[in-house]
């Protein structure tokens, strides 16, 4: 029998939490909805880095203003994840990587995707609007001159300052009737899978649903149990700190270069440039971390200024269980690579939110296994497209032997065949039709597809054949980048957005 849900209690103020209730207070406005959390403990000032689905949640979802959240979180728009030095490799990888391929119904779509394959792929002239806006420095802002107004290139993602969008979602919440708790949760009382109630030191919280959004924590997911599905990836730590840095040397890609036993990241808010180091501990110990990490900083770090930080690779499996739901990182995490991290929270918030609602707020096992169906295919889909840039990667030491070996699924390996098979063409590929290709959740087959060409992989059926690329072809490949490469020198940078545009 099912239970109906009046009262949701969220443990943890952090993102998760927040986007959380805010999901749920939007889809079910009868729940009655509180945060409860040391909300004066310190805010983490890790730079929040995102991937393109965060603008349909926060803007259209959510309905967050978008002038309004510009205005107090003042984001950097971020164009592509920019591998400067990815093993040897360097490339993009944008949001708007489909500009690059014809429509399947193209005359002689062929050769179009031939010339990528064969010339363009790694070509600095043949840059999306992506990647220009990266090589410029621009923001997707520019005047039209048609309707006299400001307009934004859409396939774009958020860096985020955590001080700032927290305190946002805080207000956001108190203005939906929300209420923000200040309390420390440190106990948990259970019968069997179900919570009775959460304590304080003084106070017992008792409620319909509770939702654990403690992080790596997992105080409440831990009580009521579960099992913790190991993705086996030896990255399991980080360092991270920050630099000043001026508003007009803002790049709008988070920045990815490989190390010896991991990788570095550089993500640009509107605040500072947030500098990290994520890194297996199985082979490099804490002392050799942290001067990897300084040498890669040039200087502009002392150790003193260094966060660390551990991390488990893996989800929880079932998300969901008796009356008690886990989201973030209490949920599942893979790494950072990708940004996956707070996008996928919040994608799980509105799932979790649009099931209830869709069912009246009525609980039963029927919406809790579709729930935790979903979250395992959402990380599954995650951790493979995550495993391609280690299994196909150059690097040649202990670390990096070892990531090539890490396990992959049978569905990775049937993409990895179809674009041998077919190169980029996705219209005449069978895997569009094979059942598990289709449970990917946020990337699909030619997101795959790119990053392999990126990595240097071959496509057999391109290696077979000659296809003829002639010259009215090219001509027309090249006046459409230089077009895009005028185009977007039009655009605003981020110092002239905030410090011109927005501030008259």
């Amino acid at each position: 029998m099912g239970e109906r849900i009046d009262r949701v209690l969220v443990v943890g103020g952090g993102d998760a939490g927040l986007l959380t209730a805010l999901s749920l207070r939007k889809m079910n406005p009868r729940m009655d909805v509180s945060v409860v959390d040391d909300f004066d403990r310190e805010i983490p000032a890790v730079g929040k880095s995102t991937f393109q689905a965060i603008f349909r949640i926060f803007h259209d979802t959510l309905g967050f203003d978008e002038q309004t959240f510009v205005s107090e979180v003042k984001p950097v728009w971020k164009a592509s994840v920019y591998f400067d030095d990815w093993c040897g490799r360097t490339f993009h990888y944008p949001f708007d990587l489909a500009s690059h391929f014809p429509p399947a119904d193209t005359d002689d779509a062929i050769a179009n995707y031939y010339l990528y394959y064969d010339e363009l792929t790694h070509s600095p002239d043949h840059l999306s609007k992506c990647e220009q806006m990266v090589e410029q420095g621009k923001s997707p802002w520019y005047f039209s001159p048609s309707d006299g107004g400001n307009r934004k290139y859409e396939n774009v993602a958020y860096h985020l300052n955590t001080e700032r969008f927290n305190a946002y979602l805080r207000d956001r919440c108190r203005e939906q009737g929300i209420s923000l708790v200040d309390d420390d949760v440190v106990d948990v009382d259970v019968t069997g899978d179900r919570i009775d109630r959460v304590r304080s030191d003084d106070r017992a919280y008792e409620a319909d649903l509770y939702v654990d959004a403690t992080g790596f924590n997992r105080v409440l997911k831990e009580a009521v149990g579960g099992e913790f599905v190991d993705f086996e990836l030896p990255l399991d730590s980080a360092l991270n700190a920050r630099v000043d840095r001026p508003l007009s040397e803002v790049v709008p890609a988070t920045v990815v270069d490989s190390g010896e036993h991991g990788w570095f990241w550089q993500i640009d808010t509107y605040d500072n440039r947030d500098l990290g180091y994520v890194y297996a501990s199985e082979f490099a110990d804490d002392e050799e971390a942290m001067a990897a990490f300084l040498e890669h900083c040039d200087g502009a770090v002392s150790p003193e200024e260094v966060a660390s930080y551990e991390f488990s690779s893996g989800y929880y499996d079932p998300a969901w269980t008796g009356n008690c739901v886990a989201i973030g990182n209490a949920q599942g995490f893979v790494e950072p690579l990708e940004s996956t991290g707070l996008t996928a929270a919040a994608k799980s918030a509105v799932t979790l939110s649009n099931l209830l609602s869709a069912r009246g707020g009525v609980s039963d096992a029927g919406v809790r296994e579709t729930y935790n169906d979903w979250v395992g295919r959402s990380w599954r889909s995650i951790y493979d497209f995550i495993a391609v840039h280690y299994r196909y990667a150059d690097g040649d030491n202990e670390f990096w032997r070892a990531m090539r070996s890490i396990p992959t699924s049978a569905r990775v390996e049937r993409i990895v065949e179809a674009f041998d098979r077919n190169g980029f063409d996705t219209h005449v590929d069978p895997v569009a039709n094979d059942v598990e290709v289709e449970d990917l959740v946020y990337f699909r087959p030619r997101n795959f597809y790119t990053l392999l060409r990126d990595l240097g992989e071959t496509a057999e059926f391109y290696e077979s054949y000659e296809f003829d690329v002639g010259e009215p072809i090219r001509k027309t490949v090249d006046r459409y980048y230089e077009n895009i490469e005028s185009d977007v020198a039009s655009h605003y940078s981020t110092k002239e957005l905030y410090k011109g545009v927005l501030d008259h």
